[in-house]
């Protein structure tokens, strides 16, 4: 290899993936024989790889790419022009997301729930109330999903899909009394039947368990209620430390202020543990120096960083390059080592969307 296996990562991050002839005809088709990939969350798009049997990537399908998945003697393998660099393994798209599974009702049943790797991820609201300029889910109609619907389509997928932990995330709820109780129900009904034969996650922001209650005791209660609902861990993601890009980038995470952010962070710290909470910095909006500020900030109250790559959700701005996301995770990992504190996620294939190995 001309470098190591994480810059390779890197690499396909950003230049993306093309498939030889031969590999695309062993591949897994869609309903209409083309769609090898399954267009979802713009975080999770793309085709999965594992290089080397070691390091997880999501890497979108791009004709230009100079790095090609090849078919040879039975293997798979990663090169760009004559150089072999790995083999790697493919792993694509449930077949439920592939072939367009359909609930009852008619939905897709990847409304409501998809897996990735091995992770199974239950998207309760459709939609977002918040409009975070990167994010493509406040693209789609604000719905809260029944249930009903939800455990529906969880049961299809537990009877189809093997999966080791799951994530309770989508949109953000909008300020009301209603929409705080839902999810409250949501968290409550899978925490209590299924938390202690699967790890749960939740991906929310700083909130109390209603919207009369968002300070720090309001914080406290709440996150206690989750725990004792079997909740397992959380991800309340800062996502950027500059605060001029804060403003213009996720405009209602500015308003919740860092303070809070952090003062939620402690206190769910306190009670879940730190390898159970965890924060998500978006890697390529801002200078490496505000990342890396974000990365101490969190490391020094014992929260786990994650660092994820901006995937352009518009002309305007560009992903990261390869060699700007090198020097904040070299920089990540030296910080994350000062404080003794691990940078996520923990999970192997969940590190696909993510700059870390």
């Amino acid at each position: 290899m001309e470098k190591e296996l994480y810059e390779y990562k890197l690499d396909l991050l950003y230049y993306g993936i093309k498939i030889d002839d031969e590999c695309f005809k062993r591949l897994i088709k869609g309903n209409n024989n083309n769609n090898v990939c399954f267009d979802d969350y713009i975080t999770t798009r793309g085709l999965m790889l594992c290089l080397d049997s070691k390091i997880y990537v999501s890497t979108d399908i791009k004709e230009e790419s100079p790095y090609i998945i090849s078919f040879i003697n039975d293997d798979y393998f990663l090169r760009k022009g004559d150089l072999y660099i790995c083999n790697i393994d493919i792993l694509q798209p449930p077949e439920f997301a592939l072939y367009e599974a359909r609930l009852i009702s008619g939905d897709f049943v990847t409304n409501y729930v998809n897996v990735h790797g091995d992770r199974l991820r239950l998207q309760p609201i459709e939609g977002c109330a918040f409009l975070c300029k990167f994010c493509n889910l406040n693209q789609k109609k604000y719905l809260l999903h029944r249930i009903d619907d939800l455990e529906e389509a969880f049961q299809y997928v537990l009877k189809n899909v093997k999966f080791r932990h799951i994530l309770i995330s989508g949109g953000t709820p909008l300020y009301r009394s209603e929409d705080y109780e839902y999810l409250n129900n949501v968290y409550k009904f899978f925490g209590l039947k299924y938390g202690k034969k699967f790890p749960i996650d939740i991906m929310l922001v700083p909130r109390g368990l209603d919207i009369n209650n968002n300070d720090d005791i309001g914080y406290e209660n709440f996150l206690k209620q989750l725990k004792e609902w079997n909740i397992t861990g959380l991800s309340v993601n800062l996502e950027l430390n500059n605060d001029k890009l804060r403003k213009e980038y996720i405009p209602n995470k500015n308003s919740l202020r860092k303070e809070n952010y952090f003062n939620f962070l402690k206190l769910a710290i306190k009670i879940f543990g730190s390898e159970n909470v965890r924060s998500c910095i978006v890697v390529g909006l801002e200078s490496v120096q505000d990342s890396l500020i974000a990365v101490e900030d969190l490391c020094r109250i014992g929260c786990m960083p994650v660092l994820c790559p901006y995937i352009p959700n518009d002309l305007e701005t560009k992903m990261p390059k390869p060699e700007f996301m090198k020097e904040v995770l070299i920089g990540a990992k030296a910080i994350a080592k000062k404080y003794n504190v691990k940078l996520g996620p923990l999970c192997d294939s969940c590190k696909h969307n993510t700059i870390f190995y």
